[in-house]
């Protein structure tokens, strides 16, 4: 199973904190990984002018807030010190709260950053992108967008994958063993799936041959039911559940979790650079609101 041995549970603000540290020591408590909580803020006091703020206001002013901040940051944490080995608390001052993260991730070597999720926008999410969407293609690590809703154990984890992409192996490695550890920590059974094309003719379309769909639609079910038999015994992982699901993943994946009443699901995300990193709608984006519990997405491991 994937070992996770640093947490880091980080947001732009306090709120969604307390669920998102519940979650942090759930998984301290099976692992023994340390915590690092952190939180980022920012006023746009820093840039009044100094007609209007003298130096020495403005210095104040912000360790005012960031003195504010750290009280309630340490609010929050109290209930966990006790019983957490390892935990320490910061709040760092930040116009960029992304970098900011992902600097404490790396630095930290966590293997998993838990971000309280935020609401997001269709029309607004596609000209300014989501600290979300942001972190989860640019983290090193796993990122787990945590929900208000406390973990209902025993619960049910879901971990989806494309069996047919040989060319992300180690991804699909990486999210199943993720997911696998995820599912122990809750004690809770776990069950994967995967998705194919909607096989049928298209409406109104005329042919002169004839096309067995039956046929074709079993064969590709029945391949990618080996495939994930397959990866059930290499890794040494019990399935409750081998879901085989027709249509677009970013559809079909969210609403077999939402049957299932998921507490976490767990999907891939490859790196992306360049223009494909600035286009929306991979489906560990386009899953984030469909779904009820919360979202685990996991990094191709680096070489």
């Amino acid at each position: 199973m994937q070992r996770i041995t640093r947490v880091v549970v980080a947001n732009d603000s306090l709120d969604g904190m307390d669920s998102a540290l519940a979650k942090a020591a759930m998984i301290e408590h099976y692992t023994g990984a340390e915590v690092r909580a952190l939180t980022v803020t920012w006023d746009a006091v820093a840039e009044e002018p100094a007609e209007v703020l003298s130096e020495e206001q403005r210095v104040q002013l912000i360790e005012a807030l960031k003195a504010a901040e750290r009280q309630g940051l340490r609010t929050l944490t109290e209930p966990y010190r006790s019983r957490v080995a390892a935990m320490d608390a910061q709040v760092l001052w930040s116009k960029e709260p992304k970098d900011s993260i992902l600097h404490a991730v790396a630095h930290a070597g966590a293997e998993l950053l838990i971000k309280p999720a935020s609401a997001h926008h269709a029309i607004g999410d596609f000209f300014n992108t989501p600290l979300d969407w942001t972190l989860m293609r640019e983290s090193p690590c796993a990122v787990l967008l945590s929900r208000r809703a406390a973990w209902a154990l025993p619960g049910t984890v879901l971990a989806a994958v494309d069996v047919t992409d040989v060319r992300h192996l180690a991804l699909t490695r990486a999210v199943l063993t993720t997911a696998a550890t995820l599912a122990a920590v809750l004690g809770a059974p776990l069950h994967v799936a995967t998705a194919y094309p909607r096989v049928g003719p298209t409406a109104g379309a005329e042919s002169d041959i004839a096309v067995d769909y039956t046929k074709i639609r079993c064969d590709m079910q029945e391949n990618r039911r080996k495939a994930l038999a397959h990866w059930a015994d290499t890794l040494d992982i019990e399935f409750a559940g081998l879901h085989v699901l027709e249509g677009k993943p970013s559809v079909v994946v969210p609403d077999l979790a939402n049957e299932l009443d998921a507490t976490l699901t767990v999907l891939g995300t490859a790196a992306r650079s360049g223009l494909g990193k600035l286009l929306i709608g991979n489906t560990a984006e386009d899953t984030i609101e469909r779904i009820r519990g919360d979202l685990l997405t996991v990094r191709e491991p680096w070489n």
